[in-house]
């Protein structure tokens, strides 16, 4: 019988993507409440009501229709999924494993670190914004190599291995990976727009248009980490990962 329950969370979350487009994949049935009356980030998670299912607050956060409550992203993604998704064996199982885990600890904080200056939530810092991009450049190498030979990260078949790293690579590829970046990762670029083309990730992405022209940083004053907006605002906790990467 498929998953059933609500998500919290709010527009254009891109945490919040991947648990939606595995449930795509796997016939789970998912409620989204994202906007006021319904949902309103930085009110209702600190609501009593909220905080006695979810303590620490965050979101996305899922309650199934039989009351189970999760949240952090991967659970929630790994919960509403389906074994072909999750890994139909112990091996594949780890291999998912291993893609989610290098997505939050080697692709978020570069990621972040690059791309919110250009959106204004983030001060912009030139040393760290360099040695940004020679991070990503090292985790495109990574996975253009590891895809030279394949068509999908694990197996013949999209998991969430595919599912949470695309998530986490799309602001760079909407935001800063200019046509000229880009280009010498030929397998990755394959790969990310197989995946974004599946009817599953565009049930939830729509049409995804890559960036033509690297943005460059918002020197307006800092935009506030609160409300609703298009990067996940928990990930404050990913901007101190990331600015310590250059300590």
């Amino acid at each position: 019988m498929a998953v059933a329950g609500t998500l919290y969370t709010y527009p254009e979350n891109w945490r919040a993507f991947k648990a939606l487009i595995a449930a795509q994949y796997s016939g789970a049935k998912i409620k989204v409440l994202s906007t006021p009356p319904q949902f309103h980030f930085g009110q209702t998670n600190k609501t009593p009501e909220f905080l006695k299912k979810f303590p620490v607050g965050k979101v996305p956060a899922f309650e199934g229709e039989d009351g189970f409550c999760i949240f952090e992203s991967n659970a929630i993604a790994h919960y509403v999924s389906n074994e072909e998704l999750r890994g139909t064996t112990q091996e594949a199982a780890s291999q998912v494993l291993q893609w989610v885990s290098f997505a939050d600890s080697d692709i978020v904080p570069p990621a972040s670190t690059w791309v919110f200056p250009t959106l204004g939530i983030m001060q912009y810092n030139k040393q760290a914004t360099e040695y940004a991009k020679e991070e990503v450049k090292r985790i495109l190498s990574l996975l253009d190599s590891h895809l030279k030979t394949r068509t999908f990260l694990v197996g013949e078949r999209i998991t969430l291995a595919d599912i949470t790293v695309v998530c986490t690579l799309l602001w760079l590829y909407k935001q800063v990976l200019e046509p000229s970046f880009r280009q010498p990762y030929e397998n990755v670029n394959r790969w990310f727009v197989t995946c974004v083309n599946q009817p599953q990730f565009k049930a939830i992405l729509g049409d995804l248009k890559l960036c033509e022209k690297m943005a460059q940083f918002d020197d307006s004053p800092i935009k506030p980490l609160h409300g609703p907006g298009p990067i996940n605002h928990v990930l404050r906790l990913n901007i101190f990962r990331a600015k310590a990467l250059v300590v």
